[in-house]
């Protein structure tokens, strides 16, 4: 259990670092309540080409499907974490009916993403700020 409580601690760490980073941008920000924490048990991995309506143009995703535990402060059981062109992004989000929290990443990481998964421990977690800045991010160790 203690392993748990130790990846909360470096999370609300990261969330003060970038908070403070941001405070020396100028912009005066408060972390939120509510940062979610997944511990991934399992991923799957998807690439699927597909048709998004009849006057589409066919187009294709990669992207890599979590469950997991949330951690004793969060609710998260699942992520899904897609690679898209750097046109596509999306700011990351949480969906509180699914316990499932969603980011977009530029596929030039599918690689990097790809030798994380194979550490012994990794987590998906959204944090959120009050000026609307979100940040999310798969964290592993080696």
């Amino acid at each position: 259990m203690n392993h748990i409580i130790a990846v909360e601690e470096d999370i609300d760490r990261q969330i003060r670092h970038i908070r403070d980073m941001m405070n020396l941008a100028g912009q005066d920000v408060t972390a939120l309540p509510g940062r979610q924490i997944l511990q991934i048990r399992n991923a799957r991995y998807h690439t699927s080409g597909y048709l998004p309506n009849r006057a589409g143009t066919p187009t294709s995703q990669a992207y890599v499907v979590f469950q997991g535990e949330p951690t004793p402060s969060s609710q998260a059981t699942g992520g899904i974490l897609r690679f898209v062109p750097d046109e596509e992004m999306r700011v990351p989000v949480y969906d509180a009916t699914r316990g499932t929290i969603q980011l977009w990443v530029d596929w030039v990481y599918v690689s990097m993403v790809m030798e994380q998964l194979k550490h012994r421990r990794h987590y998906l977690w959204i944090g959120f700020f009050d000026n609307g800045h979100a940040f999310a991010d798969l964290y592993s160790d080696p």
